[in-house]
């Protein structure tokens, strides 16, 4: 449980823009986790006062701190505001969740209690449909509807609304876990990973040159590679659901960006956490 005072044991950074639908479902999540003994930053890219109003309201009742971080609408700049966020975090160990994602129950309990030093952790999503996600209220999510196997859930993917619901179950068994190839995963998601400070402040956390929708992730996740960290699985572990929204067009500059990171070896970035390292 969180104390008054000392160091929580992870800080959680959420991104949100102009989403307080999503923002108060993800909230809700939160809100019923069974460790609460951590801080949530909120890293707003601009939106309107309607968040900044509901994260207000949200934070009288919330068993945790809530920090709130916002930026001037100047276009996509996710990496500056995560950035900000994370130099204002108290925590040894930062997990990162975007806010169109609604947290199991056992969220930040599995981040914290699989970490491992030399790795960062990966999870995935279970991707609510269009339908389903219309359907789904802040107050079923504090009820639980999404903490057990969910036949409506079920439906909606037998429907081809939503999608991946095997990753809705919790499976914990090593064996199992192998056997369905849940021990494994590709790559890091920017919507459900977590992190050491110290590996991620030694990387000068996201690199804020990439501006636009898509892969300041995937730039991250190389640098911690080139640091020397591997990667661990946390699917049916680290559970989330992905709200349905229209998706934004993949930045063409970002993606050349991370082409030319591929050969560079260099794994702290110049303007990140710290402008003008290196």
């Amino acid at each position: 449980m969180y104390k008054k005072g000392e160091k929580p044991l992870a800080s959680v950074i959420m991104t949100t823009y102009n989403a307080p639908r999503h923002l108060a479902l993800a909230l809700a999540g939160f809100q019923i986790q069974t460790e609460n003994n951590f801080e949530l930053h909120i890293a707003d890219d601009g939106s309107t006062s309607e968040t900044s109003d509901l994260v207000e309201q949200s934070m009288q009742r919330m068993p945790f701190p809530v920090i709130y971080s916002w930026q001037q609408d100047l276009g996509y700049r996710k990496t500056k505001i995560l950035n900000e966020a994370i130099r204002k975090a108290k925590s040894d160990y930062f997990i990162f969740i975007d806010g169109d994602c609604i947290p199991h129950r056992d969220f930040v309990k599995n981040h914290l209690k699989y970490r491992q030093a030399g790795y960062y952790l990966a999870g995935r999503r279970v991707e609510l449909g269009p339908h389903y996600s219309a359907r789904i209220t802040p107050d079923q999510v504090l009820k639980g509807a999404l903490n057990r196997p969910n036949l409506g859930l079920l439906l909606s993917c037998l429907r081809d609304d939503s999608a991946y619901w095997h990753r809705s179950l919790p499976i914990y068994n090593s064996t199992l876990r192998h056997l369905l190839k849940m021990d494994h995963v590709d790559d890091l998601k920017g919507c459900n990973f977590s992190v050491d400070r110290e590996s991620l402040f030694k990387v000068n956390g996201f690199d804020e040159d990439y501006e636009g929708y898509a892969r300041e992730d995937t730039d991250l996740e190389v640098r911690l590679q080139y640091l020397g960290l591997k990667i661990k699985s946390l699917k049916g572990l680290a559970i989330q659901y992905h709200v349905w929204h229209d998706r934004l067009p993949e930045s063409e500059g970002n993606k050349l960006k991370l082409r030319e990171l591929g050969g560079s070896r260099v794994a702290a970035c110049r303007n990140g956490i710290v402008k003008g390292a290196n």
